[in-house]
């Protein structure tokens, strides 16, 4: 299966799992988002870390799906939290049905996450599927905690930064890959080397992000939030200590669009911009060099393309 194939089995398998009709409101938010479509990074991370050990890659699709879903449910809730009205391109889910729906489908949407992973065919590996995904959505909460905790700190480490967005989204890719492997009977120091992987490429992938929410133009959502947030990056990071002072209007929840550039100039000027990419770049060079440990074969060929995608996209 190439990537296109594979996105379209976790889409139908969604759809499948998600066979709730009632109640009609709660399931309409419940299907909102995953039925928007998105990339399906992790499940495809999930498939491909599955084939590339040896494996069947179909019998990965549940632990796919149930990855899948709780980004989902993350991404729900994280768009309550920060207020955000847009998501994929379209209204958010708190913003169609409302804070106490969307609440109740992110929960639904996690609790599915765990019945869909039960469907795993060998008992022993589900059994171990399921406690790492447990602890992978703690340790999301405790990232998210973290990022919630920044907004009201003066000051933030570039080593607590990276242990929050580890925690908040690389750890979810580090499953992905780490999981797969084992679906896929892959030995141990493959399992290693592919959590390795994922964890490189989530942390590229996560890093990227930043910079597209200053740089980026057709991204799903307003560029320049995390500036309007007041977020505290990678990027602003470097940019505060490189400046000297605070930045003008950055935290401002209305700035304008000039106001906006202003902001993006100074981080321009000051680097920020470049040193995050390059960063970036480099989790993704380690993500790559993590898999010499594979044969050669067309899963693997696609896992270096995925990491090569991460520090290349435009959204």
């Amino acid at each position: 299966m190439d990537v296109v194939e594979i996105k379209e089995a976790v889409d139908k398998a969604i759809e499948n799992y998600l066979y709730e009709k009632e109640p009609r409101l709660l399931y309409e938010a419940v299907k909102y988002l995953p039925s928007a479509g998105g990339k399906r990074l992790r499940p495809i991370i999930a498939c491909l870390s599955c084939e590339a050990v040896g494996g069947n890659m179909m019998d990965a699709i549940p632990l796919a799906v149930a990855l899948e879903i709780i980004h989902t449910f993350t991404l729900i809730h994280d768009d309550i939290m920060d207020r955000d009205e847009e998501r994929r391109g379209m209204p958010s889910v708190h913003k169609k049905f409302g804070d106490n729906r969307a609440i109740l489908a992110g929960d639904a949407l996690f609790a599915k996450a765990f019945e869909i992973l039960s469907h795993t065919k060998d008992a022993e590996i589900c059994k171990k599927l399921t406690r790492n995904l447990a602890i992978m959505a703690k340790e999301i909460c405790e990232g998210q905690e973290m990022d919630v905790a920044f907004e009201e700190m003066e000051s933030v480490g570039k080593e607590e930064f990276l242990e929050m967005i580890e925690k908040k989204t690389a750890r979810m890719f580090e499953h992905a890959a780490m999981n797969g492997a084992m679906v896929g009977g892959g030995s141990k120091e493959e399992v290693e080397a592919m959590k390795v992987y994922g964890l490189n490429l989530g942390m590229a992938f996560q890093i990227w992000d930043d910079c597209l929410d200053v740089i980026g133009k057709d991204i799903g959502k307003p560029v320049g939030s995390d500036i309007r947030e007041g977020k505290k990056t990678l990027i602003y990071l470097y940019a505060l200590e490189k400046y000297g002072g605070k930045i003008p209007n950055y935290g401002k929840k209305d700035a304008t669009d000039d106001e906006i550039n202003e902001i993006v100039e100074i981080l321009k000027e000051t680097g920020a911009i470049d040193y995050a990419k390059n960063m970036a770049m480099e989790f993704s060079r380690k993500a790559i060099d993590s898999l010499a440990i594979l044969k050669e074969s067309e899963a693997k060929n696609k896992l270096v393309e995925m990491a090569e995608f991460a520090v290349k996209r435009e959204k």
